[in-house]
């Protein structure tokens, strides 16, 4: 008997949760020999609600440090090239990857759908506010994709959703790093006219949190 559409999905999910966290396992394993994790201000984690997380983004190495700093699985916000390949596609979705295609406004559409089924479950999604590496500063915040979040929240059961601002700096420690992850308030706003103030406060945050 052929399995139904939903339980296709239920098992699909099931396998790439635990491709997650076997992947977790040995990054924490291998990588943190060399990169130490500092984590303060988890207190202000929304562990149990939908959240963005916006960190400070500089080097490749800011994307595993968030996946190791939070005991549960997330969900991050990608160009759309790292999914151009089948098998990168395969990998960047299995670890928890959403494309995200700025020059395709249908593309877009395609992934606010899936950003709003991933928000109604009440999963996190990381979002990497000023949209590439800026080493040394913190670089202004890009503000048309949190406006588009703001507009989710009409559509969800969480009226506002929290937008955790996260500092990432880098104490070299040979034989590798000290790595000092600090977390601030979550910040928020009610409507999508205002997601440019938001931004601002979330950079000013993310400065803060950087010292």
């Amino acid at each position: 008997m052929p399995q139904s559409k939903e339980t296709g999905k239920v098992h699909r999910d099931r396998l790439i949760k635990w491709f997650y966290l076997a992947m977790r396992w040995l990054s924490q394993q291998s990588f943190q020999r060399y990169f130490r994790l500092q984590v303060e201000g988890l207190e202000n984690w929304p562990a149990g609600s939908a959240a963005i997380i916006c960190p400070k983004h500089q080097r490749w190495e800011d994307v595993p440090i968030v996946g190791l700093t939070f005991p549960r699985p997330l969900y991050y916000v990608a160009k759309v090239e790292l999914f151009r390949s089948p098998a990168s596609r395969a990998l960047c979705q299995a670890l928890g990857g959403i494309p995200l295609d700025r020059q395709c406004p249908q593309a877009t559409l395609s992934t606010f759908r899936t950003l709003q089924g991933i928000l109604r479950r009440r999963e996190q999604i990381v979002l990497f506010p000023e949209g590439t590496y800026v080493p040394g500063a913190v670089g202004p915040g890009k503000y048309r994709f949190i406006q588009l979040l703001l507009r989710l929240q009409g559509h969800l059961p969480q009226t506002r959703l929290p937008f955790v601002p996260l500092g990432i700096t880098y104490f070299p420690e040979p034989p590798g790093y000290r790595v000092a992850v600090r977390l601030g308030p979550p910040l928020s706003a009610d409507r999508p006219e205002q997601a440019q103030s938001l931004t601002q406060e979330i950079m000013a945050a993310i400065d803060r949190l950087q010292a």
